[in-house]
């Protein structure tokens, strides 16, 4: 898989992970549903801000 690739899926993956948060937060999910969807998203979007300057690195 290319960097350019790896990048896509990883923005992929924290769009969906933050729109599985926004889905449970409108249903009004228990706090700690929130809790771990919210980490899984801000790690997601880690993931993808640290590929996207791996990128402008090169």
């Amino acid at each position: 898989m290319t960097l350019e690739q790896s990048i896509d899926l990883a923005e992929l993956q924290a769009d969906m992970a933050f729109e599985a948060y926004l889905a449970a937060f409108d249903e009004d999910a228990h706090p700690e549903t929130l809790d771990s969807l919210e980490t899984e998203a801000l790690i997601a979007r880690s993931r993808y801000n640290d590929l996207r300057s791996q990128r402008l690195g090169h």
